[in-house]
């Protein structure tokens, strides 16, 4: 009986040793595995795409006659909503281990989702023969030249898309001992 109380006593003792070195990091420290590879970083941030940034905008595109190029046939009021992102699994890393510093590589904003809300175009003159197709395409490139033009919109979603990245990384890198440069 005391031999089953011992044996009881070691691999409980055992279990809590294993989840205290676990919990603190010294299984890593042990077995040497307190490095950070891409491969880490790259699958904890692994979201197919990410919108950082909205841009709203109420826009009056030109519609130019189709016989005639430059006259312009009417002109289209619309509110639409442009998204921009990135593929997350574009970014890469360069990891410097002997100062334990990591560098993500953002690849380029582009615009993930432009959407024009139809309930909301109206015409001048009104009532012009166009096919609401044909309208929501020109206001989408519109709104998409629109934003290609705002600084701030690029700018805002490149800070997101940092602290994003940050907050998804922050467990990984900081219990091995880590830091995020930019």
């Amino acid at each position: 009986m005391k031999k089953v109380r011992a044996v009881i006593c070691i691999v409980f003792l055992a279990g809590i040793i294993s989840v205290i070195t676990v919990k603190a990091g010294l299984l890593d420290k042990i077995l040497g595995t307190s490095m950070v590879t891409s491969s880490q970083l790259e699958q904890a941030i692994n979201i197919d795409e990410l919108s950082t940034a909205e841009f709203i905008y109420n826009g009056i595109a030109e519609k130019y006659k189709e016989d005639n190029e430059d006259e312009i046939e009417c002109y289209v009021a619309y509110n639409s909503s442009v998204k921009v992102g990135i593929k997350m699994e574009d970014v890469k890393f360069k990891i410097n281990k002997d100062k334990k510093k990591i560098t993500p590589v953002l690849p380029a904003l582009k615009i993930n989702i432009a959407t024009v809300d139809p309930d909301s175009i109206s015409y001048i003159p009104k009532n012009p023969d166009i096919e609401l197709k044909e309208v929501i395409k020109l206001c989408k490139e519109d709104a998409m030249r629109e934003a290609n033009d705002s600084k701030e919109l690029y700018e805002t979603a490149e800070e997101n898309i940092k602290s994003v990245i940050e907050a998804l990384l922050d467990p990984v890198v900081s219990s091995k001992g880590y830091s995020i440069i930019w």
